[in-house]
């Protein structure tokens, strides 16, 4: 008891400091460079009923380059106190009225008022894969699985922590796979194969990497196998003819975050645990995918039959199971909830490009390398007078292309670019740049 006592002001103790720096109401910070900004949409958002709460709210434009994008979901309750049950939550991004991709889910804790216990839990999330659908004007909907009623139930605060820099690989494309809140597992006149199609996806040419995110939680109890909340089950994509496995389960909700709390939270469950995030599976597939065609892509679940069912004729009440009827208490229907997508990256030009300059210059101007001779990197310099789409190339003296360096619109301003030539032999390259009408080539000569 007094490990729980001291654990609770521990853990209220963090929270009070992570929103005194970061939480502070009504402060955006806009960034500078390598700095984050930080944007509060849903605040406070009062949530007792199983609806979705929409709301369109304004984030940062694409002319700032962010490297990560994390997603504050804080819950809390009520003066009156909150639902004290562990309900599914999640946050959406709505494109229009048939598209919608789930960023987010969570999992609402049991009682966590009184003594000992956070008051409020503070859930992080890396939302950098929808990248490029977090921007500008955005639609969200936040929803709470719960039918509480009444004056009880949840404060739902999401802020989103906008963090300057380059990827290497930059997300320009989320793929909807699999989106099913209901896919009814054990039974064979339903079987999971008609909720999860397999699907014939197309990958852009210019994809250079590629992963599917798959945030897939068991719910019911009281069946065979006490599935699905209960059931340790094995899910496999295959996407071509490679397989990639995964164990739906968590055994690590005793040591939840959002602790301690009242009830039953400390039991490892399917791939969730009352008061925390659900942890989306990611698979890296670039190697199975090839950029230019189809990919196709199957989601399976582990075989299983659910004896006990009211549509299963065999079953006996009492000796099969207890009821062979769902009473929505302790025999509720097996099934998952899920929600998947394929995440598409390309090449970042802007990784090897720097601006050093931000003042207009009078003119286009490419310099000379240097060092020159350089072993294994040299670094180029120039300048851009007006904004323009630039490339800046590498060939060979035959003028064979050896390396796209920069490829992109730039604004006005002084810019340098590294070129790591050390997998390339000795000889003389020939780099050229590209501005609008402006063309300049100089020559450098490796030396190993």
């Amino acid at each position: 008891m007094k490990n729980n006592l001291l654990f609770g002001f521990i853990r209220k103790f963090f929270i009070l400091i992570l929103l005194f720096i970061f939480f502070i109401p009504g402060k955006e910070l806009k960034a500078s460079p390598g700095d984050t900004t930080w944007v509060t949409t849903f605040n406070q958002n009062f949530q007792n009923w199983a609806d979705v709460h929409y709301a369109s709210f304004n984030l940062p434009d694409t002319n700032t380059h962010y490297k990560q994008i994390l997603m504050f979901y804080t819950i809390g309750c009520p003066a009156s106190g909150c639902d004290p049950w562990d309900r599914l939550g999640w946050v959406r991004l709505y494109v229009d009225s048939t598209t919608n991709y789930e960023i987010a889910r969570v999992i609402t804790p049991y009682n966590i008022v009184g003594g000992g216990y956070p008051g409020q839990c503070v859930f992080v999330n890396d939302v950098t894969d929808f990248m490029p659908l977090l921007h500008d004007q955005v639609r969200l909907g936040s929803y709470i699985e719960s039918w509480i009623g009444g004056t009880r139930g949840w404060l739902v605060t999401v802020k989103f922590a906008f963090i300057e820099g380059e990827l290497a690989d930059k997300p320009f494309k989320v793929v909807n796979l699999y989106q099913d809140n209901h896919v009814l597992y054990g039974d064979p006149a339903n079987p999971p194969e008609t909720h999860l199609p397999q699907q014939n996806v197309s990958v852009d040419p210019q994809t250079s990497k590629a992963k599917i995110r798959v945030v897939t939680t068991g719910h019911g109890q009281g069946n065979s196998d006490n599935a699905a909340e209960f059931s340790f089950k094995i899910h496999t994509l295959l996407v071509g003819s490679n397989s990639f496995a995964h164990s739906l389960w968590r055994g690590d909700c005793s040591t939840n975050p959002c602790s301690p709390q009242g009830g039953t939270w400390q039991y490892a469950r399917a791939g969730w645990c009352p008061g925390a995030s659900v942890i989306p599976w990611e698979n890296d597939v670039t190697s199975s995918i090839t950029p230019g065609q189809n990919a196709v892509i199957d989601y399976n679940l582990q075989a299983y039959e659910n004896f006990c069912r009211p549509t299963n004729p065999s079953c006996v009440n009492g000796v099969t199971c207890s009821d062979c009827n769902f009473n929505y208490n302790g025999h509720t229907e097996p099934h998952y909830t899920i929600q998947s997508q394929l995440i598409l990256y390309k090449p970042n030009p802007f990784i090897n490009i720097q601006n050093i300059n931000s003042e207009i210059p009078a003119s286009y101007l490419l310099e000379q390398n240097y060092p020159n001779p350089f072993n294994p990197s040299t670094t180029i310099q120039f300048e851009i007078s007006k904004a323009s789409f630039v490339r800046l190339y590498i060939y060979d003296v035959q003028g064979k292309l050896v390396e796209n360096i920069f490829e992109g619109n730039l604004n006005p301003g002084s810019f340098k670019a590294q070129w790591n030539a050390g997998d390339k032999p000795s000889g003389i390259y020939i780099y050229k740049l590209e501005a609008g009408d402006f063309s300049s080539t100089k020559r450098m000569m490796l030396v190993k």
